[in-house]
């Protein structure tokens, strides 16, 4: 919490370099937890296409290139299908299928992290992290909330097959805190009313909910209990950004629909 937040005050840059890290890292377990699966995906191609893709959206929403370059993401798109052509191991098109799945589950939102960090309010762009802090303590809210709720109140389980622990009296009351929120949020963001925000909300619950479980879904399939280790008790990071990388996009479709 402190290097994210910590970067996001200090300033657009410092943003850029923490989560374009992040992507990076994120890439890396989830390359790593198809190791010994009969599965090679093309980490070069993944880590080349999901740092372009993150860049290109950087420099495009903060207006220091034509928002045109965003385009030039389509040919490395491409060379990541092409290069299932020279693989010699086996199961190319399943190897194949991991590198774009990566890129659309970990690269394109954390890219589209930028349009969050870059609203373009009055048709003025600005670096304004306080929606993006806001989605972020959202999800902090009813994760923690979640988690009270369900070691107290929890009998019920939320989806047994995929995570046993969560319960829907949890994700009730933990939805119940994070909606309640959503109005001290709204006097400091003006830019967005409450009834927007009270929407906004909801929709971050729902969708990290269905992010937290996709994650679990994928760990449960090729057998490991975290992503990864870098976070002692916590997982990798993965474990840390499941929720926001199924927010995000949510986000940002409700803010380029209903509000910008």
């Amino acid at each position: 919490m402190a290097i994210i937040l910590g970067s996001l005050f200090l300033g657009k840059f410092s943003y850029a370099i923490v989560f374009a890290a992040v992507l990076t890292g994120g890439l890396i377990e989830f390359y790593s937890l198809f190791k010994g699966k009969n599965y090679y995906p093309c980490k070069i191609c993944g880590y080349i296409t999901g740092l372009a893709a993150f860049i290109l959206a950087f420099l495009c929403t903060a207006d220091i290139l034509p928002e045109e370059w965003i385009f030039s993401i389509f040919p490395l798109l491409l060379i990541t299908f092409i290069s299932g052509l020279y693989s010699k191991k086996e199961n190319p098109v399943g190897s194949m299928a991991i590198t774009v799945l990566s890129l659309i589950y970990i690269a394109l939102p954390i890219s589209l992290i930028n349009l969050l960090v870059f609203p373009s309010f009055d048709d003025a762009v600005q670096f304004m992290p306080d929606i993006f802090i806001a989605v972020l303590a959202i999800i902090w809210i009813y994760d923690s909330g979640a988690y009270l709720f369900g070691i107290s109140f929890g009998k019920h389980r939320l989806f047994e097959r995929i995570s046993p622990k969560k319960s829907w009296e949890g994700a009730i009351g933990g939805a119940l805190i994070a909606i309640a929120s959503s109005w001290p949020i709204s006097l400091f963001i003006s830019e967005i009313s409450f009834p927007h925000w009270i929407i906004l909300s909801f929709l971050i619950v729902v969708s990290a909910t269905f992010g937290d479980l996709t994650e679990s879904l994928i760990k449960r399939s090729v057998g490991v209990k975290d992503s990864g280790d870098l976070f002692p008790g916590h997982g990798g990071i993965l474990d840390r950004f499941d929720s926001l990388l199924f927010a995000v996009p949510v986000v940002v479709l409700y803010l380029k629909l209903f509000i910008e």
